[in-house]
């Protein structure tokens, strides 16, 4: 192993261009190299409509199952499209359909759910991973973290440390991009040979709007690639401050960048450093165990794997194409995008693990949920429709799906609580089925998609490698997170007609005091279920739609055990954390607890009600 530290006057060694004088557009005319021809706020304008597609190395990557296991996979593929194809055929029977409404919005809202695991499926197989035989290039190379000034600095140094001992073949450059380093920071990194890059007191590198954004991460590492990233290296690795990496990240990392058609390397985004005490950092680290192993790995050799911001690399020349890092909060998503609509390819390395903070509240939680939605629906709504045919046709696909995906889920998600109260109200139902045989046939394809997650995880390809495939985590971080991703995405519409400046929140990270949740995080719970327990009421009281007011007390049930487990599960985490009495840290969460009494008394009157009139009506 060997490496090398830049010194810290490498910093000075080119001057950024001052935007003020030269002017934003000029200013990224000249970096790509005549590329990009405008920079307004919603991202670079390319001169070249149909940039040249290099083509992947074959070697570059590999297959990542063995033969036999691939045609398992096929196998469960082949079952669940015959399993769905008989369900369908079930559905569409004629004797259930009571009318054409009907048919077509409950017909839409499967079709959808049918859509998404359809995806996966592609996904898994043609699961391709980067090829280990490849040899490490010799480049120039810098691995570089971010600090926020709310970032402990402890756990910033704990990255660094990681960042210096990288088990790599060769030198290697160690850069922190610091909004404000204090003395004591620039002291240790000197020590430490860490060089220091930073944007404080220059006005150009703080402005309103993108490039060069004030409080975001773009402008931040913006400095650095002006003044030095662009000139002196090839490749940069970037990470965020609490991302540690392991001994083999920056050569995991810097192997795909042997293909010359490669322009950026993302790699999963493992956050759970801090999951044993969280249940929202487990929620949403389980969930997503799927999307940052086989989903990525299946979009390997042509289909664009999106870098995560947390921690991603990229060829300096290839950024340098695009104007430099991309637009909004979502840059990771952005600056991928931008990257395939210049002619670059992507690849996606499993084994380049770095580990950091999930949220560590609910609130937190739903704050980067919030921000994720709003950013990538702007990004939609201003960036993709005037380059998207810049991109072959299956990227156009792919990438319209990743964005869609919000809108879809709580779309769906939406109408999908919507119709049984409807129903139970007005006691028309809206297809005759009935929900045991529903159940029935909607059950195997499930449980097959369920036997193909434990396949790939038994060849450890989720990340992480132990994530359960069932978990109550999981299941309230899928009930919770929709309703505030609909006021992203509501934010992000309003934003484009009454414009106005967004600052972005950093999670906070190392933080243990008790922060007390306000009523209104869990408000959105309370309304659904006081809806679905007055609509199935109404529906005892007045109709005879007795699965439909069975179904509203099924969603009612479940958005109060949501509204109560987030309240509790925060205070017994502030308990823990701080080292205060439980019942000290329910001080914090009163007001929901009290909120949620009130809720729920419509419920346990309508639960208590529905057993007599469900046996009445069924002639029990």
């Amino acid at each position: 192993m060997s490496k090398h530290r830049a010194p810290r006057q490498a910093v000075t060694s080119a001057s950024p261009v001052r935007l003020a004088d030269y002017g934003v557009s000029r200013a990224l005319l000249e970096l790509s190299g005549g590329a990009v021809i405008a920079a307004p706020p919603s991202g670079p304008v390319f001169g070249n409509h149909r940039p040249r597609r290099p083509d992947v190395d074959r070697d570059t990557f590999v297959y990542a199952l063995p033969n036999r296991t691939r045609a398992a996979v096929g196998v469960l593929t082949a079952g669940w499209i015959v399993s769905v194809t008989v369900f369908w055929w079930w559905w569409l029977a004629p004797e259930h359909r009571l009318g054409w409404i009907g048919l077509i919005v409950n017909s839409t809202l499967l079709a959808y759910l049918c859509l998404l695991p359809a995806y996966f499926l592609i996904a898994a197989n043609r699961l391709r991973t980067v090829n280990p035989a490849l040899t490490i290039p010799d480049l120039r190379v810098a691995i570089v973290v971010t600090r926020a000034p709310s970032e402990p600095w402890p756990m910033v140094r704990e990255t660094l440390d990681a960042m210096l001992d990288q088990h790599f073949p060769y030198p290697y450059d160690v850069w922190l991009c610091d909004e404000a380093p204090t003395g004591d920071i620039a002291s240790w990194c000197d020590r430490h040979g860490v060089s220091i890059s930073t944007r404080n007191g220059l006005p150009d590198y703080h402005r309103r709007t993108w490039p060069r954004r004030t409080k975001c991460k773009e402008g931040n590492l913006a400095y650095f690639y002006d003044t030095v990233g662009y000139n002196c290296y090839d490749v940069v690795s970037q990470l965020d401050a609490d991302h540690v990496p392991s001994r083999t990240y920056l050569a995991e990392m810097v192997r795909p960048f042997a293909d010359p058609a490669i322009g950026y390397v993302s790699a999963p985004s493992v956050c759970d450093s801090n999951a044993p005490q969280s249940w929202s950092a487990r929620g949403r680290l389980h969930r997503e165990a799927a999307f940052h192993g086989p989903v990525q790995l299946g979009h390997n050799r042509g289909l664009a794997p999106i870098s995560i911001g947390s921690h991603y690399a990229v060829r300096t020349a290839a950024l340098r194409s695009i104007g430099g890092i991309g637009p909004e909060l979502a840059e990771d998503f952005s600056t991928s995008y931008l990257l395939n609509t210049a002619g670059w390819s992507g690849a996606f390395a499993i084994d380049a693990e770095a580990h950091g903070e999930g949220p560590a509240t609910f609130s937190a939680m739903l704050t980067q949920e919030f921000q994720w939605s709003r950013s990538l629906a702007v990004v939609f709504l201003t960036l993709v429709p005037r380059t998207l045919r810049t991109l072959p046709w299956a990227l156009r696909i792919r990438f319209l799906f990743a964005l869609g995906f919000y809108p879809l889920l709580v779309a769906s998600t939406a109408v999908g609580l919507m119709l049984p109260p409807i129903a139970a109200i007005t006691g028309l139902p809206w297809v005759r089925v009935n929900y045991l045989d529903f159940l029935l046939h909607w059950l195997i394809p499930s449980l097959l998609l369920l036997l193909l997650t434990a396949l790939l995880r038994r060849h450890r390809l989720l990340r992480p490698q132990t994530a359960p495939l069932l978990s109550w985590e999981v299941w309230l971080y899928a009930l919770a997170r929709w309703p505030i991703i609909g006021w992203g995405l509501i934010a992000a519409g309003v934003q484009q007609i009454t414009p106005t400046p967004v600052v972005f929140t950093v999670t906070p990270k190392g933080t243990s005091a008790v922060e007390p949740m306000p009523m209104r995080l869990i408000a959105p719970y309370l309304t659904i279920t006081v809806v679905l327990s007055v609509a199935a009421i109404v529906g005892t009281l007045r109709t005879g739609a007795v699965g439909y007011i069975g179904l509203c007390l099924i969603g009612a049930t479940f958005y109060a055990v949501l509204a109560i487990a987030a309240p509790l599960l925060h205070a017994r985490e502030a308990s823990t954390a701080s080292g205060i009495p439980y019942s000290a840290a329910l001080l914090a969460v009163w007001t929901s607890v009290l909120s949620w009494i009130l809720a729920a008394t419509p419920l346990l009157l309508a639960l208590t009600i529905y057993p007599a009139y469900m046996i009445k009506e069924l002639g029990l």
